[in-house]
């Protein structure tokens, strides 16, 4: 019995360290503010490592916002669909239409895992092409 349990807590805590070690890297890909300045959108690459896909992920903040290389997506996050496409610069695109609506044009074969609203008070409408 108590080999089982041993056995058991291995597994555990082997696979529980990877969901909650494996953050990955973030690659800065593009930053949009709106045009009074005082919001952004910005756009990275979550490099996920061996156990989970990359991800393009997309955080709406103030303007002053540092991006972390650590952060998470607030707004929009979406993965390749098991390689039904691929990442590219124009996957995903910004278009501000007012200080506080924002526009997100991207792939429709992308697989979206969050797909926010509203974020920090700004309206985000989505357009898959």
């Amino acid at each position: 019995m108590l080999k089982f349990t041993r056995t058991i807590f291995i597994a555990t805590f082997t696979f529980s360290s990877c969901i909650f070690t494996d953050t990955g890297t973030n690659t800065l890909l593009k930053e949009t503010a709106n045009k009074t300045q005082t919001k952004k959108a910005i756009l990275f690459l979550k490099e996920a490592g061996a156990t989970v896909a990359d991800s393009y992920q997309v955080t709406v903040a103030n303007n002053d916002h540092n991006f972390d290389k650590s952060e998470v997506g607030n707004a929009f996050t979406v993965d390749t669909n098991h390689g039904d496409t691929w990442f590219n610069t124009n996957s995903i695109n910004f278009t501000w239409l007012s200080k506080d609506t924002l526009q997100i044009d991207y792939d429709k074969k992308l697989r979206t895992f969050i797909q926010e609203n509203k974020v920090d008070g700004v309206t985000i409408i989505y357009k898959p092409r």
